[in-house]
Protein backbone atom coordinates (compact mmCIF):
# COMPACT_ATOMS: atom_id res chain seq x y z
CA UNK A 1 0.00 0.00 0.00
CA UNK A 2 1.71 3.09 -1.24
CA UNK A 3 3.45 4.39 1.80
CA UNK A 4 0.66 3.75 4.28
CA UNK A 5 0.86 0.17 5.41
CA UNK A 6 -0.17 0.15 9.00
CA UNK A 7 -0.16 -1.62 12.18
CA UNK A 8 -0.83 -5.10 13.50
CA UNK A 9 -0.58 -5.98 17.14
CA UNK A 10 3.02 -6.87 17.29
CA UNK A 11 6.18 -6.45 19.19
CA UNK A 12 7.25 -3.82 16.73
CA UNK A 13 6.14 -0.43 15.49
CA UNK A 14 3.20 0.39 13.30
CA UNK A 15 4.38 -1.14 10.07
CA UNK A 16 3.44 1.70 7.89
CA UNK A 17 6.24 3.16 5.84
CA UNK A 18 6.93 6.78 5.10
CA UNK A 19 4.89 8.56 2.39
CA UNK A 20 5.86 7.87 -1.19
CA UNK A 21 8.23 4.99 -0.54
CA UNK A 22 6.28 2.02 -1.92
CA UNK A 23 5.98 0.97 -5.54
CA UNK A 24 3.78 3.35 -7.42
CA UNK A 25 4.76 5.83 -10.07
CA UNK A 26 3.71 9.43 -9.77
CA UNK A 27 0.61 10.47 -11.75
CA UNK A 28 1.39 11.38 -15.36
CA UNK A 29 -0.23 14.71 -16.10
CA UNK A 30 -2.59 14.35 -13.17
CA UNK A 31 -5.32 12.62 -15.18
CA UNK A 32 -6.26 9.32 -16.71
CA UNK A 33 -5.98 8.95 -20.49
CA UNK A 34 -8.79 6.70 -21.65
CA UNK A 35 -7.33 6.32 -25.14
CA UNK A 36 -4.28 4.39 -23.91
CA UNK A 37 -4.36 0.92 -22.43
CA UNK A 38 -3.82 1.12 -18.70
CA UNK A 39 -1.71 -1.60 -17.09
CA UNK A 40 -3.01 -0.79 -13.64
CA UNK A 41 -1.25 0.52 -10.57
CA UNK A 42 1.06 -1.79 -8.73
CA UNK A 43 0.33 -1.05 -5.10
CA UNK A 44 -0.75 -3.55 -2.50
CA UNK A 45 -3.32 -3.09 0.21
CA UNK A 46 -2.10 -2.78 3.82
CA UNK A 47 -1.17 -6.36 4.48
CA UNK A 48 -0.94 -8.57 1.44
CA UNK A 49 -0.95 -12.23 0.56
CA UNK A 50 -0.34 -13.41 -3.00
CA UNK A 51 -2.50 -16.07 -4.57
CA UNK A 52 -5.83 -16.79 -6.23
CA UNK A 53 -8.67 -16.47 -3.72
CA UNK A 54 -12.45 -16.54 -4.05
CA UNK A 55 -14.47 -13.84 -2.27
CA UNK A 56 -17.01 -15.42 0.10
CA UNK A 57 -20.71 -15.03 -0.52
CA UNK A 58 -22.54 -12.63 1.81
CA UNK A 59 -24.67 -13.63 4.78
CA UNK A 60 -24.47 -15.48 8.07
CA UNK A 61 -22.10 -18.45 7.99
CA UNK A 62 -22.83 -20.06 11.34
CA UNK A 63 -22.60 -18.83 14.94
CA UNK A 64 -22.24 -15.05 14.93
CA UNK A 65 -19.04 -15.33 16.97
CA UNK A 66 -16.30 -17.88 16.54
CA UNK A 67 -16.11 -18.38 20.30
CA UNK A 68 -17.27 -16.78 23.51
CA UNK A 69 -15.27 -15.70 26.52
CA UNK A 70 -11.61 -14.86 26.34
CA UNK A 71 -10.37 -17.54 23.96
CA UNK A 72 -6.67 -18.43 24.05
CA UNK A 73 -4.59 -15.89 25.94
CA UNK A 74 -0.88 -16.67 25.68
CA UNK A 75 1.45 -13.73 25.32
CA UNK A 76 1.84 -13.06 21.58
CA UNK A 77 4.72 -10.65 20.89
CA UNK A 78 3.38 -7.74 22.81
CA UNK A 79 -0.31 -8.64 22.96
CA UNK A 80 -2.82 -11.37 23.71
CA UNK A 81 -5.24 -13.20 21.46
CA UNK A 82 -8.86 -12.37 22.20
CA UNK A 83 -12.32 -13.39 21.11
CA UNK A 84 -14.38 -11.23 18.76
CA UNK A 85 -17.28 -11.64 21.18
CA UNK A 86 -15.35 -9.38 23.57
CA UNK A 87 -15.18 -6.71 20.84
CA UNK A 88 -18.45 -7.14 18.91
CA UNK A 89 -17.75 -4.02 16.84
CA UNK A 90 -14.43 -5.31 15.41
CA UNK A 91 -14.50 -6.49 11.78
CA UNK A 92 -12.03 -7.50 9.12
CA UNK A 93 -11.98 -5.64 5.78
CA UNK A 94 -10.68 -7.97 3.08
CA UNK A 95 -10.17 -6.99 -0.57
CA UNK A 96 -9.72 -9.71 -3.19
CA UNK A 97 -7.57 -7.86 -5.69
CA UNK A 98 -8.33 -7.63 -9.39
CA UNK A 99 -6.60 -10.10 -11.64
CA UNK A 100 -6.25 -12.71 -8.88
CA UNK A 101 -3.26 -10.75 -7.61
CA UNK A 102 -3.97 -11.79 -4.04
CA UNK A 103 -5.73 -10.33 -1.03
CA UNK A 104 -5.16 -7.33 1.18
CA UNK A 105 -6.72 -6.90 4.59
CA UNK A 106 -7.36 -4.32 7.26
CA UNK A 107 -9.37 -3.92 10.43
CA UNK A 108 -12.47 -1.77 10.92
CA UNK A 109 -15.05 -0.87 13.53
CA UNK A 110 -18.84 -0.98 13.32
CA UNK A 111 -20.28 2.50 13.91
CA UNK A 112 -23.87 1.80 12.77
CA UNK A 113 -25.73 -1.34 11.61
CA UNK A 114 -24.66 -0.70 7.99
CA UNK A 115 -21.53 1.45 8.50
CA UNK A 116 -17.89 0.48 9.11
CA UNK A 117 -15.10 2.93 9.93
CA UNK A 118 -11.65 2.16 8.53
CA UNK A 119 -8.65 3.85 6.91
CA UNK A 120 -8.96 5.37 3.43
CA UNK A 121 -5.98 3.36 2.25
CA UNK A 122 -7.93 0.21 3.10
CA UNK A 123 -10.65 0.96 0.56
CA UNK A 124 -9.51 3.52 -2.04
CA UNK A 125 -6.02 2.29 -2.85
CA UNK A 126 -6.52 -1.06 -4.50
CA UNK A 127 -9.25 -2.40 -6.78
CA UNK A 128 -11.09 -5.66 -6.31
CA UNK A 129 -13.97 -7.27 -4.44
CA UNK A 130 -14.30 -6.20 -0.81
CA UNK A 131 -15.91 -8.12 2.03
CA UNK A 132 -16.49 -7.03 5.62
CA UNK A 133 -16.11 -10.06 7.91
CA UNK A 134 -17.56 -10.01 11.44
CA UNK A 135 -17.39 -12.36 14.40
CA UNK A 136 -14.02 -13.99 13.69
CA UNK A 137 -11.31 -14.71 16.24
CA UNK A 138 -9.04 -15.47 13.28
CA UNK A 139 -9.63 -13.67 10.02
CA UNK A 140 -7.88 -15.99 7.55
CA UNK A 141 -6.68 -19.58 7.68
CA UNK A 142 -3.18 -20.70 6.68
CA UNK A 143 -4.29 -20.88 3.03
CA UNK A 144 -5.60 -17.32 2.98
CA UNK A 145 -9.30 -18.17 3.01
CA UNK A 146 -11.70 -16.91 5.66
CA UNK A 147 -12.47 -19.32 8.49
CA UNK A 148 -15.61 -21.20 7.35
CA UNK A 149 -18.93 -21.79 9.11
CA UNK A 150 -18.76 -18.84 11.48
CA UNK A 151 -19.60 -15.17 11.64
CA UNK A 152 -21.12 -12.90 9.05
CA UNK A 153 -19.93 -11.69 5.63
CA UNK A 154 -21.17 -8.35 4.26
CA UNK A 155 -20.92 -6.65 0.88
CA UNK A 156 -19.94 -3.00 0.48
CA UNK A 157 -22.43 -0.79 -1.36
CA UNK A 158 -20.66 2.59 -1.32
CA UNK A 159 -17.89 4.45 0.49
CA UNK A 160 -17.13 7.85 1.96
CA UNK A 161 -13.51 9.02 2.01
CA UNK A 162 -12.28 12.29 3.45
CA UNK A 163 -11.73 14.52 0.44
CA UNK A 164 -8.52 15.92 1.93
CA UNK A 165 -6.74 12.56 1.89
CA UNK A 166 -3.44 13.45 0.20
CA UNK A 167 -2.80 10.14 -1.57
CA UNK A 168 -1.89 11.88 -4.87
CA UNK A 169 0.94 13.77 -3.17
CA UNK A 170 2.08 10.56 -1.52
CA UNK A 171 2.21 8.79 -4.88
CA UNK A 172 4.14 11.70 -6.32
CA UNK A 173 6.49 11.65 -3.31
CA UNK A 174 5.85 15.30 -2.61
CA UNK A 175 4.12 14.73 0.75
CA UNK A 176 5.97 14.14 3.98
CA UNK A 177 2.78 13.92 6.05
CA UNK A 178 -0.11 11.49 5.67
CA UNK A 179 -3.36 13.46 6.07
CA UNK A 180 -7.07 12.62 6.41
CA UNK A 181 -6.70 8.87 5.89
CA UNK A 182 -10.29 8.11 6.97
CA UNK A 183 -13.16 6.24 5.27
CA UNK A 184 -16.60 4.89 6.09
CA UNK A 185 -17.97 1.85 4.26
CA UNK A 186 -21.72 1.58 3.68
CA UNK A 187 -22.89 -2.04 3.59
CA UNK A 188 -25.60 -3.36 1.29
CA UNK A 189 -27.46 -4.82 4.26
CA UNK A 190 -27.47 -4.24 8.00
CA UNK A 191 -25.24 -6.42 10.14
CA UNK A 192 -26.99 -8.61 12.73
CA UNK A 193 -27.71 -6.73 15.97
CA UNK A 194 -25.09 -8.78 17.84
CA UNK A 195 -22.43 -6.63 16.17
CA UNK A 196 -22.92 -3.48 18.20
CA UNK A 197 -21.41 -0.07 17.30
CA UNK A 198 -18.32 1.21 19.08
CA UNK A 199 -18.61 4.54 20.95
CA UNK A 200 -16.67 7.31 19.18
CA UNK A 201 -14.98 10.30 20.75
CA UNK A 202 -16.99 13.44 20.06
CA UNK A 203 -15.84 16.42 18.04
CA UNK A 204 -13.24 18.27 20.11
CA UNK A 205 -13.67 15.93 23.07
CA UNK A 206 -10.71 15.53 25.42
CA UNK A 207 -11.18 11.79 25.73
CA UNK A 208 -7.70 11.01 27.07
CA UNK A 209 -4.67 12.62 28.67
CA UNK A 210 -1.48 12.24 26.66
CA UNK A 211 1.48 11.10 28.69
CA UNK A 212 -0.85 9.70 31.33
CA UNK A 213 -3.46 7.39 29.77
CA UNK A 214 -2.88 3.95 28.34
CA UNK A 215 -4.93 2.89 25.33
CA UNK A 216 -5.94 -0.48 23.91
CA UNK A 217 -5.21 -1.49 20.33
CA UNK A 218 -7.21 -4.32 18.73
CA UNK A 219 -6.89 -5.82 15.27
CA UNK A 220 -6.23 -8.63 12.81
CA UNK A 221 -2.70 -7.52 11.95
CA UNK A 222 0.40 -9.65 11.78
CA UNK A 223 2.80 -9.94 14.68
CA UNK A 224 6.02 -9.20 12.83
CA UNK A 225 6.58 -6.71 10.04
CA UNK A 226 9.14 -9.08 8.49
CA UNK A 227 6.80 -12.07 8.40
CA UNK A 228 4.67 -12.68 5.32
CA UNK A 229 1.88 -13.67 5.24
CA UNK A 230 1.78 -13.76 9.04
CA UNK A 231 -0.88 -14.66 11.57
CA UNK A 232 -4.36 -13.08 11.43
CA UNK A 233 -5.72 -13.93 14.88
CA UNK A 234 -7.50 -11.10 16.67
CA UNK A 235 -5.23 -9.56 19.27
CA UNK A 236 -5.20 -6.72 21.75
CA UNK A 237 -2.47 -4.90 23.61
CA UNK A 238 -2.10 -1.80 25.76
CA UNK A 239 0.12 1.10 24.73
CA UNK A 240 0.90 4.44 26.41
CA UNK A 241 -0.35 7.56 24.61
CA UNK A 242 2.58 9.86 23.96
CA UNK A 243 2.62 13.64 24.07
CA UNK A 244 2.41 15.56 20.79
CA UNK A 245 5.93 16.82 21.44
CA UNK A 246 7.30 13.29 21.64
CA UNK A 247 5.23 12.14 18.65
CA UNK A 248 6.48 15.01 16.49
CA UNK A 249 10.07 14.43 17.51
CA UNK A 250 9.87 10.73 16.69
CA UNK A 251 8.21 11.30 13.29
CA UNK A 252 10.47 14.19 12.33
CA UNK A 253 13.56 12.12 13.13
CA UNK A 254 12.43 9.80 10.34
CA UNK A 255 11.66 12.67 7.99
CA UNK A 256 7.90 12.24 8.35
CA UNK A 257 5.53 15.09 9.15
CA UNK A 258 3.28 15.11 12.19
CA UNK A 259 0.07 17.15 12.53
CA UNK A 260 -0.81 17.50 16.22
CA UNK A 261 -4.33 18.70 15.44
CA UNK A 262 -5.40 15.52 13.67
CA UNK A 263 -2.92 12.85 14.79
CA UNK A 264 -1.76 11.11 17.92
CA UNK A 265 0.77 8.40 18.59
CA UNK A 266 1.03 5.60 21.13
CA UNK A 267 3.63 3.03 22.11
CA UNK A 268 7.05 3.25 23.74
CA UNK A 269 9.14 0.78 21.77
CA UNK A 270 12.65 1.48 20.55
CA UNK A 271 14.92 -0.44 18.15
CA UNK A 272 16.84 -1.79 21.13
CA UNK A 273 13.72 -2.52 23.21
CA UNK A 274 10.70 -3.26 20.98
CA UNK A 275 7.30 -3.07 22.62
CA UNK A 276 3.63 -3.67 21.85
CA UNK A 277 2.39 -1.96 18.71
CA UNK A 278 0.13 -2.17 15.71
CA UNK A 279 1.42 -3.75 12.47
CA UNK A 280 0.41 -4.67 8.92
CA UNK A 281 -3.30 -5.58 8.74
CA UNK A 282 -4.39 -3.50 11.74
CA UNK A 283 -4.87 -0.43 9.53
CA UNK A 284 -8.27 1.15 10.12
CA UNK A 285 -8.67 -0.48 13.52
CA UNK A 286 -9.26 1.28 16.83
CA UNK A 287 -7.21 2.93 19.53
CA UNK A 288 -9.44 2.80 22.62
CA UNK A 289 -9.51 4.59 25.96
CA UNK A 290 -12.08 3.31 28.47
CA UNK A 291 -13.89 1.49 25.68
CA UNK A 292 -14.25 4.58 23.48
CA UNK A 293 -12.51 4.84 20.11
CA UNK A 294 -10.18 7.84 20.20
CA UNK A 295 -7.89 6.92 17.32
CA UNK A 296 -7.86 5.09 13.98
CA UNK A 297 -4.76 2.99 13.18
CA UNK A 298 -2.97 4.64 10.29
CA UNK A 299 0.80 4.46 9.82
CA UNK A 300 4.23 3.91 11.25
CA UNK A 301 7.77 3.29 10.09
CA UNK A 302 10.56 0.84 10.66
CA UNK A 303 9.90 -2.59 12.13
CA UNK A 304 6.73 -3.00 14.14
CA UNK A 305 7.34 -2.20 17.80
CA UNK A 306 10.52 -0.18 17.33
CA UNK A 307 8.71 3.18 17.23
CA UNK A 308 5.29 4.49 18.29
CA UNK A 309 2.33 3.81 16.04
CA UNK A 310 0.50 6.79 14.56
CA UNK A 311 -3.27 7.20 14.57
CA UNK A 312 -5.90 9.52 13.14
CA UNK A 313 -7.48 11.62 15.92
CA UNK A 314 -11.18 10.73 16.09
CA UNK A 315 -12.12 13.95 17.89
CA UNK A 316 -10.90 15.87 14.81
CA UNK A 317 -13.00 13.82 12.36
CA UNK A 318 -15.99 12.83 14.49
CA UNK A 319 -18.57 15.15 12.93
CA UNK A 320 -17.53 14.22 9.39
CA UNK A 321 -17.68 10.52 10.21
CA UNK A 322 -21.10 10.84 11.81
CA UNK A 323 -22.41 12.92 8.89
CA UNK A 324 -22.12 9.85 6.70
CA UNK A 325 -24.53 7.94 8.95
CA UNK A 326 -27.48 9.91 7.58
CA UNK A 327 -26.54 10.27 3.91
CA UNK A 328 -29.11 9.01 1.38
CA UNK A 329 -28.55 5.52 0.05
CA UNK A 330 -26.71 5.33 -3.27
CA UNK A 331 -26.66 2.63 -5.93
CA UNK A 332 -23.18 2.85 -7.44
CA UNK A 333 -22.38 1.43 -10.87
CA UNK A 334 -20.00 -1.02 -9.20
CA UNK A 335 -18.78 -3.86 -11.41
CA UNK A 336 -16.10 -5.46 -9.23
CA UNK A 337 -17.81 -5.46 -5.82
CA UNK A 338 -15.72 -2.98 -3.81
CA UNK A 339 -18.44 -0.35 -3.42
CA UNK A 340 -16.79 1.99 -5.94
CA UNK A 341 -18.34 3.18 -9.18
CA UNK A 342 -16.82 1.77 -12.38
CA UNK A 343 -17.44 2.93 -15.96
CA UNK A 344 -17.88 0.86 -19.11
CA UNK A 345 -17.35 1.76 -22.77
CA UNK A 346 -17.48 0.26 -26.26
CA UNK A 347 -14.79 0.84 -28.87
CA UNK A 348 -15.01 0.76 -32.67
CA UNK A 349 -14.15 -2.95 -32.75
CA UNK A 350 -17.15 -3.83 -30.61
CA UNK A 351 -15.05 -4.55 -27.54
CA UNK A 352 -16.54 -3.79 -24.14
CA UNK A 353 -14.14 -2.08 -21.75
CA UNK A 354 -14.24 -1.82 -17.98
CA UNK A 355 -12.72 1.34 -16.48
CA UNK A 356 -12.19 0.46 -12.83
CA UNK A 357 -12.82 3.25 -10.34
CA UNK A 358 -10.57 3.76 -7.33
CA UNK A 359 -13.33 5.31 -5.25
CA UNK A 360 -11.44 8.59 -4.86
CA UNK A 361 -11.12 11.09 -7.70
CA UNK A 362 -8.42 13.18 -5.99
CA UNK A 363 -5.90 10.35 -6.37
CA UNK A 364 -3.99 11.97 -9.26
CA UNK A 365 -5.62 9.77 -11.91
CA UNK A 366 -9.09 11.27 -11.70
CA UNK A 367 -10.40 8.26 -9.80
CA UNK A 368 -9.48 5.64 -12.43
CA UNK A 369 -7.55 2.56 -11.35
CA UNK A 370 -7.10 0.67 -14.62
CA UNK A 371 -8.90 -0.49 -17.78
CA UNK A 372 -9.38 -3.86 -19.41
CA UNK A 373 -11.46 -5.56 -22.10
CA UNK A 374 -14.31 -7.56 -20.55
CA UNK A 375 -16.28 -8.52 -23.66
CA UNK A 376 -16.24 -8.68 -27.45
CA UNK A 377 -18.83 -8.79 -30.22
CA UNK A 378 -20.91 -5.83 -29.02
CA UNK A 379 -20.41 -3.71 -32.15
CA UNK A 380 -23.64 -4.73 -33.89
CA UNK A 381 -25.94 -3.86 -31.00
CA UNK A 382 -28.07 -0.73 -31.30
CA UNK A 383 -28.02 -0.14 -27.55
CA UNK A 384 -25.79 -1.46 -24.77
CA UNK A 385 -26.41 -0.49 -21.14
CA UNK A 386 -26.19 -1.67 -17.54
CA UNK A 387 -28.88 -2.64 -15.05
CA UNK A 388 -28.67 -3.48 -11.35
CA UNK A 389 -30.58 -6.15 -9.41
CA UNK A 390 -32.62 -7.28 -12.41
CA UNK A 391 -32.73 -10.80 -11.01
CA UNK A 392 -33.19 -9.75 -7.39
CA UNK A 393 -29.54 -10.62 -6.65
CA UNK A 394 -28.16 -7.08 -6.04
CA UNK A 395 -25.67 -7.62 -8.85
CA UNK A 396 -25.03 -5.75 -12.11
CA UNK A 397 -25.94 -7.05 -15.54
CA UNK A 398 -25.45 -5.82 -19.10
CA UNK A 399 -28.38 -5.56 -21.52
CA UNK A 400 -28.27 -4.95 -25.26
CA UNK A 401 -30.74 -4.50 -28.12
CA UNK A 402 -29.69 -6.07 -31.42
CA UNK A 403 -30.63 -5.16 -34.99
CA UNK A 404 -33.66 -7.45 -34.80
CA UNK A 405 -35.03 -5.55 -31.82
CA UNK A 406 -34.31 -8.42 -29.42
CA UNK A 407 -33.40 -7.56 -25.82
CA UNK A 408 -30.60 -9.69 -24.33
CA UNK A 409 -29.11 -9.86 -20.85
CA UNK A 410 -25.67 -10.96 -19.59
CA UNK A 411 -25.51 -11.55 -15.84
CA UNK A 412 -22.48 -11.24 -13.55
CA UNK A 413 -21.41 -12.65 -10.19
CA UNK A 414 -20.98 -9.20 -8.64
CA UNK A 415 -17.22 -9.76 -8.46
CA UNK A 416 -16.27 -8.54 -11.92
CA UNK A 417 -17.00 -11.79 -13.80
CA UNK A 418 -19.71 -12.91 -16.20
CA UNK A 419 -22.08 -15.53 -14.81
CA UNK A 420 -23.96 -18.04 -16.93
CA UNK A 421 -24.99 -17.59 -20.56
CA UNK A 422 -26.64 -14.63 -22.22
CA UNK A 423 -30.43 -14.82 -22.36
CA UNK A 424 -33.04 -13.24 -24.59
CA UNK A 425 -35.67 -11.56 -22.42
CA UNK A 426 -37.72 -9.59 -24.92
CA UNK A 427 -38.54 -8.68 -28.52
CA UNK A 428 -39.82 -5.54 -30.20
CA UNK A 429 -37.27 -3.25 -28.59
CA UNK A 430 -35.77 -1.88 -31.81
CA UNK A 431 -38.08 1.03 -32.55
CA UNK A 432 -37.77 3.03 -29.36
CA UNK A 433 -36.07 6.40 -29.74
CA UNK A 434 -34.62 6.40 -26.20
CA UNK A 435 -34.06 3.84 -23.46
CA UNK A 436 -32.96 4.35 -19.85
CA UNK A 437 -32.78 2.38 -16.59
CA UNK A 438 -34.14 3.15 -13.13
CA UNK A 439 -33.44 1.10 -10.01
CA UNK A 440 -36.48 1.77 -7.83
CA UNK A 441 -39.06 3.86 -9.67
CA UNK A 442 -42.06 2.53 -7.76
CA UNK A 443 -40.35 2.27 -4.36
CA UNK A 444 -40.37 -1.55 -4.47
CA UNK A 445 -36.60 -1.96 -5.11
CA UNK A 446 -37.31 -3.40 -8.56
CA UNK A 447 -35.53 -1.92 -11.60
CA UNK A 448 -37.43 -0.63 -14.63
CA UNK A 449 -36.60 0.10 -18.25
CA UNK A 450 -38.04 3.43 -19.41
CA UNK A 451 -38.48 3.90 -23.16
CA UNK A 452 -39.62 6.67 -25.47
CA UNK A 453 -41.66 5.89 -28.55
CA UNK A 454 -41.45 7.88 -31.78
CA UNK A 455 -44.70 9.69 -30.88
CA UNK A 456 -43.10 11.07 -27.70
CA UNK A 457 -44.83 8.70 -25.28
CA UNK A 458 -42.85 7.47 -22.28
CA UNK A 459 -43.40 3.86 -21.18
CA UNK A 460 -42.21 1.84 -18.20
CA UNK A 461 -41.35 -1.90 -18.11
CA UNK A 462 -40.55 -3.20 -14.61
CA UNK A 463 -38.62 -6.30 -13.54
CA UNK A 464 -40.31 -8.86 -11.31
CA UNK A 465 -37.00 -9.43 -9.49
CA UNK A 466 -36.74 -12.91 -10.99
CA UNK A 467 -35.56 -12.12 -14.49
CA UNK A 468 -39.04 -11.47 -15.91
CA UNK A 469 -41.55 -8.62 -16.00
CA UNK A 470 -44.34 -7.37 -13.74
CA UNK A 471 -45.95 -5.61 -16.72
CA UNK A 472 -44.79 -7.29 -19.95
CA UNK A 473 -47.07 -5.06 -22.04
CA UNK A 474 -45.61 -1.93 -20.48
CA UNK A 475 -47.25 1.03 -18.76
CA UNK A 476 -47.53 4.48 -20.32
CA UNK A 477 -46.35 7.13 -17.86
CA UNK A 478 -46.09 10.29 -19.97
CA UNK A 479 -46.46 12.08 -23.29
CA UNK A 480 -44.65 14.94 -25.03
CA UNK A 481 -41.10 13.71 -24.41
CA UNK A 482 -39.76 14.36 -27.93
CA UNK A 483 -38.28 17.68 -26.82
CA UNK A 484 -35.27 15.92 -25.27
CA UNK A 485 -32.25 14.49 -27.07
CA UNK A 486 -30.67 12.70 -24.10
CA UNK A 487 -31.95 11.17 -20.86
CA UNK A 488 -30.33 10.43 -17.49
CA UNK A 489 -31.58 8.35 -14.60
CA UNK A 490 -29.33 9.12 -11.61
CA UNK A 491 -31.52 7.56 -8.93
CA UNK A 492 -32.83 9.54 -5.97
CA UNK A 493 -31.25 12.83 -7.07
CA UNK A 494 -32.87 14.86 -4.28
CA UNK A 495 -31.90 12.42 -1.53
CA UNK A 496 -35.49 11.67 -0.53
CA UNK A 497 -35.72 8.11 -1.89
CA UNK A 498 -37.68 9.17 -4.98
CA UNK A 499 -35.89 8.58 -8.26
CA UNK A 500 -35.76 11.12 -11.06
CA UNK A 501 -35.50 11.25 -14.82
CA UNK A 502 -33.43 14.09 -16.30
CA UNK A 503 -33.84 15.19 -19.92
CA UNK A 504 -31.53 17.43 -21.98
CA UNK A 505 -33.06 19.86 -24.45
CA UNK A 506 -31.52 20.84 -27.78
CA UNK A 507 -30.43 24.11 -26.20
CA UNK A 508 -28.48 22.33 -23.45
CA UNK A 509 -30.86 22.71 -20.53
CA UNK A 510 -31.33 19.88 -18.04
CA UNK A 511 -34.85 19.31 -16.69
CA UNK A 512 -35.57 16.97 -13.82
CA UNK A 513 -38.80 14.97 -13.32
CA UNK A 514 -39.36 13.04 -10.09
CA UNK A 515 -41.50 9.96 -9.46
CA UNK A 516 -44.12 10.03 -6.73
CA UNK A 517 -43.52 6.26 -6.19
CA UNK A 518 -47.11 5.60 -7.32
CA UNK A 519 -46.64 5.70 -11.07
CA UNK A 520 -46.98 9.47 -11.38
CA UNK A 521 -44.86 12.58 -10.86
CA UNK A 522 -44.21 15.01 -8.02
CA UNK A 523 -43.45 17.77 -10.58
CA UNK A 524 -45.23 16.99 -13.86
CA UNK A 525 -43.92 20.19 -15.49
CA UNK A 526 -40.31 19.41 -14.58
CA UNK A 527 -37.63 21.49 -12.86
CA UNK A 528 -34.62 23.05 -14.57
CA UNK A 529 -31.39 21.98 -12.82
CA UNK A 530 -28.66 22.99 -15.28
CA UNK A 531 -27.68 24.69 -18.52
CA UNK A 532 -24.76 24.68 -20.94
CA UNK A 533 -24.82 20.93 -21.57
CA UNK A 534 -25.41 21.04 -25.34
CA UNK A 535 -21.86 20.10 -26.38
CA UNK A 536 -21.64 16.94 -24.29
CA UNK A 537 -21.47 13.76 -26.32
CA UNK A 538 -22.10 11.59 -23.26
CA UNK A 539 -23.47 12.40 -19.83
CA UNK A 540 -23.28 9.69 -17.19
CA UNK A 541 -24.82 9.50 -13.71
CA UNK A 542 -23.19 6.38 -12.25
CA UNK A 543 -23.59 7.24 -8.55
CA UNK A 544 -20.65 8.57 -6.51
CA UNK A 545 -17.35 9.01 -8.36
CA UNK A 546 -15.23 11.30 -6.18
CA UNK A 547 -15.64 9.28 -2.96
CA UNK A 548 -17.80 11.58 -0.83
CA UNK A 549 -20.75 9.12 -0.93
CA UNK A 550 -22.94 11.63 -2.76
CA UNK A 551 -24.27 11.70 -6.31
CA UNK A 552 -22.00 12.90 -9.13
CA UNK A 553 -22.50 13.59 -12.82
CA UNK A 554 -19.82 12.91 -15.46
CA UNK A 555 -19.79 14.39 -18.94
CA UNK A 556 -17.67 13.75 -22.06
CA UNK A 557 -17.44 17.03 -23.95
CA UNK A 558 -16.72 17.89 -27.59
CA UNK A 559 -12.95 17.58 -27.05
CA UNK A 560 -13.44 14.15 -25.46
CA UNK A 561 -12.50 15.25 -21.97
CA UNK A 562 -14.43 13.78 -19.07
CA UNK A 563 -15.56 16.36 -16.52
CA UNK A 564 -16.85 15.68 -13.02
CA UNK A 565 -19.74 17.60 -11.43
CA UNK A 566 -20.50 16.98 -7.77
CA UNK A 567 -23.68 17.40 -5.73
CA UNK A 568 -24.54 17.52 -2.04
CA UNK A 569 -26.71 14.41 -2.31
CA UNK A 570 -29.89 16.45 -2.05
CA UNK A 571 -30.25 17.84 -5.56
CA UNK A 572 -27.94 20.87 -5.29
CA UNK A 573 -24.56 21.28 -6.93
CA UNK A 574 -21.31 21.47 -4.96
CA UNK A 575 -19.27 22.02 -8.14
CA UNK A 576 -21.51 23.14 -11.01
CA UNK A 577 -18.52 24.25 -13.09
CA UNK A 578 -16.92 20.82 -13.16
CA UNK A 579 -13.32 19.75 -13.50
CA UNK A 580 -11.46 17.57 -15.99
CA UNK A 581 -10.69 14.13 -14.58
CA UNK A 582 -9.64 12.29 -17.76
CA UNK A 583 -9.05 12.64 -21.49
CA UNK A 584 -8.97 10.51 -24.63
CA UNK A 585 -12.59 9.32 -24.74
CA UNK A 586 -12.60 9.63 -28.54
CA UNK A 587 -11.44 5.99 -28.53
CA UNK A 588 -15.01 4.92 -27.65
CA UNK A 589 -18.39 5.36 -29.31
CA UNK A 590 -20.31 4.69 -26.12
CA UNK A 591 -19.58 5.34 -22.43
CA UNK A 592 -21.98 4.13 -19.74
Amino acid sequence: MAGILAAGLALGGAAAVAPGTAGQAAPAGGAYDASSVQAGRSTKLPHFRAGNFTPPTPGQKGPLFQSTGTGATPRIVGGTTVSASQYPWIVGVVTYLDGNAGIGWCTGTVIAPNKVLTAAHCTADGAGTTRVIAGHDQLLDASGNIIPNVGYVAEVGSTWTHQGWNIAAQYAKTASTILDDVSVLTLKANLPSAYTPVPLAGQGEAAYTAGVDTADIVGYGVTDSNTDPGDTRLRKASVPIQSDTDCAADANAAGIGYDAGRMLCAGNGTPSAPSADTCGGDSGGPLLVNGKQVGLTDWGYGNCGEHPGFYEEINYYSNLIKADLTRPTLVNADWTGDGHTDLMSRDGSGRLWLHVGSGFSNDGWGGFWDSRVVGTGFGSFKRVFRVYNWNGDKKPSVMAVNSLGELWIWNTDGKGNWYGSKKRIGTGWGNFTALMVTNNWLGNNLPSLMVRKSNGELWRYTSDGKGGWTNPAGTRIGTGWNGFNLFLTPGAWKGDGKEVLIGRTSTGYLRMYQTDLKGGWTNPAGTQIGSGWANYKNIITPGDWNGDNMMDMLGVNSTYQMRQYTTNGYGSWIDASGKVISTGWNAYNLVF
